[in-house]
């Protein structure tokens, strides 16, 4: 997690936001031997700010402050509101449960003591656990279609392709709140359709319609790829939006299947499938654990690994041919742990090829959260350019380890 926070940091891609919603989910107390998420330190005043150890803001010079965030099951349409530790339904409109990330703390009732550790009361009753909204924690579409970040981290889009042949364009802010009417009247828009037959574009305005932008653009055929431009004030940069869909875009309803989210990627071909959970409604779900997030079960010879790298590979290029960006970021950061086990046998090498292996090894990690953060904002272009160092990088490290090495 190290590398993650340091490279996001760097980068500006890990934009987490203090708080900016009052209400929080209290939760049982604490209990012993509780498996605690890392704390991670960020400034106030500049949340794009992430680092794994304390010190000053490179920006304001304030002392960072410590967090931790954990990935939680909860109501879409009521965040936090609810919160589960794996897959269900919402109890208070049946629709299946998201996965977003939230601030974690534990507190006294009746006090303002806070701490980002479980503990005791002064009157020693165990500390209450309490989840608190955070910016960028909740990515998932509000609307059916597919949800991606723009580039100056606090604009969010989500695409539409509807039945009836009307592209939609919707707005959030960091909070995946819609976006304040006054802020959408500055917004310019417009989408480009691609004939996969002639390779002919062509651009369609879109329309302020209420709280979006749309524009009929006809029954197209499925697979459907366009991509917008977006300029969310005058005089600010343009913005790149890649979409495909699959199927048209349906409004989430209740007890519908959960939509597609960054939190239940699509299935990958290779990859045994999670543990399931049954659900209220008796059907069956993915289990709550987020595939990047859990330490992939390393093989333990070096082909093994390397054979697991060369379908990580293989799996990230199938979810840029289908325009499933959101999903590229599982295999990418399975990929990076495997890379890291490698490192780990770099010794084993003679010399000349451990002088080879090291680059190859730290370019693939850093392209890998490349490929995270380049897969939420949705340019195609950026992704594929990444992807082509990946491959690079993967195919130096099959080169240096010796196939048949135990």
């Amino acid at each position: 997690m190290k590398a993650l926070r340091t490279f996001a940091a760097l980068l500006f891609i890990v934009s987490l936001a203090a708080s900016a919603d009052a209400s929080l989910q209290t939760a049982k107390p604490a209990t012993q031997g509780e498996s605690l998420p890392p704390i991670s330190y960020t400034c106030p005043m500049h949340p794009e700010i992430l680092d794994d150890k304390g010190g000053a803001c490179p920006i304001c010079k304030m002392d960072l402050v410590g967090i931790r965030l954990d990935s939680v099951w909860t109501c879409a349409t009521r965040p936090l509101a609810v919160v589960e530790t794996k897959p269900g339904r919402c109890p208070i409109d049946g629709s299946a449960l998201v996965q977003v990330t939230a601030a974690v703390s534990w507190t006294c009732p009746g006090t303002s003591t806070e701490s980002v550790s479980p503990g005791s009361c002064p009157d020693g009753s165990p500390m209450v656990k309490r989840f608190a909204s955070r910016a960028h924690g909740n990515h998932n579409p509000q609307h059916g279609g597919l949800f991606f970040m723009a580039a100056d981290n606090w604009h969010h889009v989500e695409g539409a392709y509807l039945p009836s042949g009307v592209f939609r364009l919707y707005f959030y802010d960091d909070f995946t709140k819609p976006l304040a009417l006054a802020d959408l009247r500055g917004v310019k828009a417009s989408v480009v359709l691609k004939d996969s037959r002639t390779a002919k574009e062509t651009t369609v305005p879109l329309v302020r319609s209420g709280r979006y932008l749309q524009a009929s653009i006809g029954k197209l055929p499925l697979p459907a790829e366009m991509y917008t431009h977006v300029v969310f004030k005058p005089g600010a940069p343009h913005n790149r939006f890649d979409f495909a869909f699959e199927t048209y875009s349906k409004e989430p309803h209740a007890a519908a299947a959960p939509t597609m989210t960054r939190a239940t990627p699509a299935p990958i071909p290779g990859t045994p499938p999670p543990a399931s959970s049954g659900t209220p409604n008796g059907g069956e779900v993915s289990s709550g654990v987020d595939p990047a997030l859990v330490q992939l079960p390393i093989p333990d010879t070096v082909p093994e690994m390397l054979a697991q790298l060369r379908t990580r590979t293989d799996q990230i290029r199938m979810f840029i041919d289908r325009g499933s960006f959101a999903s590229i970021y599982v295999p990418a950061f399975q990929a990076k742990d495997l890379a890291l086990a490698l490192d780990a046998r770099k010794n084993e090498l003679p010399a000349d090829r451990r002088k080879a292996v090291e680059p190859a090894i730290t370019k693939l990690v850093r392209s890998a959260y490349l490929l995270d953060a380049f897969g939420d904002l949705g340019n195609k272009q950026q992704i594929s350019e990444v992807y082509t160092k990946f491959v690079e990088a993967e195919r130096d490290i099959q080169s240096a380890f010796p196939q048949h090495q135990p």
